[in-house]
């Protein structure tokens, strides 16, 4: 079970540390009306996104064999886990070498503007689609070859789904606990997210792209 967790744990924080858009978005959404309510609405609609995805692992695929490798139920896994690092890994690479060189200036993304003139609740949608599937995916499969508890799978998704957070939660522990200095230190991240994040965001995802088609491939030939 603990390396479960460190393996569930590593691969949220691999969600986190590749969404800077979703940062970025929770950043503008703090600023503006209902900033607050359109912040947790996203973060909602992230929990949302992992709750279907967890009662799918739970209630649905959760008993059967994936625990042995030999099982049809494990192979398709190990498949999934294969085929999923290789569309990441493609998709990364594609998007690295057609990334534009930093000006330092980028511009806020225009769709965000738009969401101003909409209703708070917007923000579930926004926040669900903005989840990392990919990595998600990939959590689940880890959780259901473990073949451990429902329980013990349910504490997993739990850690997966905190991990996965850390970053589009920074910026409103920051409105909550130092709102006097929340407006400076914000347009500081987001400058520097719009500016740089995008290329250490792509080459981590290569990284677990990667570690997913490696585990995948032992798996699946072991």
């Amino acid at each position: 079970m603990t390396t479960l967790v460190a393996e569930v744990a590593a691969l949220g924080l691999a969600v986190a540390f590749t969404s800077p858009v979703s940062v970025v978005t929770v950043i503008v959404l703090l600023t503006m009306p209902a900033g607050r309510r359109r912040a947790l609405a996203f973060v909602g609609g992230w929990l949302v996104a992992l709750a279907v995805l967890g009662a799918l692992t739970l209630f649905v695929l959760h008993g059967q064999d994936f625990g042995s490798r030999s099982s049809t139920p494990s192979r398709a896994a190990s498949v999934i886990e294969i085929v999923l690092g290789c569309a990441l890994l493609v998709w990364a690479v594609v998007a690295y070498r057609r990334r534009e060189p930093s000006k330092g200036g980028r511009s806020t993304p225009q769709w965000l503007g738009r969401i101003e003139r909409t209703h708070w609740l917007v923000g579930i949608a926004v926040g669900a689609v903005m989840l990392s599937y990919g990595l998600s995916l990939a959590a689940a499969s880890e959780i259901l070859k473990a073949n451990v508890s429902r329980l013990d799978a349910g504490l997993a998704l739990g850690v997966f789904a905190l991990t996965s957070m850390v970053t589009v939660l920074a910026p409103i522990v920051i409105v909550l606990v130092a709102p006097e200095r929340a407006e400076q230190t914000l347009a500081a991240w987001k400058a520097w997210l719009l500016g740089n994040s995008r290329a250490v965001a792509l080459v981590v995802l290569m990284v677990v792209a990667a570690l997913l088609i490696v585990r995948g491939v032992h798996d699946l030939i072991a």
